[in-house]
């Protein structure tokens, strides 16, 4: 994977996790907590995706590499959620 892939992927794993922030309304960390999130989110998803048998259904090729977004959107969510759980100010 070359530095064009890299940053693809980056900026593609940016727009993922900001996304998942705009969903779950967490916003603590800003674009580097949500690239992170993502890519935690596109090694995570896939993997439990494959684990559990369901296919891909949508691919976006960035150089030789097959980028599963739907797996890795839903990784990202999943973790921003968890995240944004764990973290938030409780009101007692």
């Amino acid at each position: 994977m070359g530095i064009i892939e890299f940053g693809a992927i980056a900026v593609l794993a940016a727009v993922i996790g900001l996304i998942g922030q705009f969903l779950t309304g967490y916003s603590r960390g800003g674009l580097p907590v949500s690239i992170i999130t993502a890519f935690a989110g596109a090694l995570a998803g896939p993997w439990a995706a494959t684990r559990m048998g369901w296919a891909e259904p949508f691919f976006v090729p960035i150089g030789d590499l097959q980028f599963p977004l739907v797996s890795s959107a839903a990784g990202a969510l999943t973790l921003v959620l968890i995240v944004n759980l764990l973290t938030r100010k409780r009101k007692f």
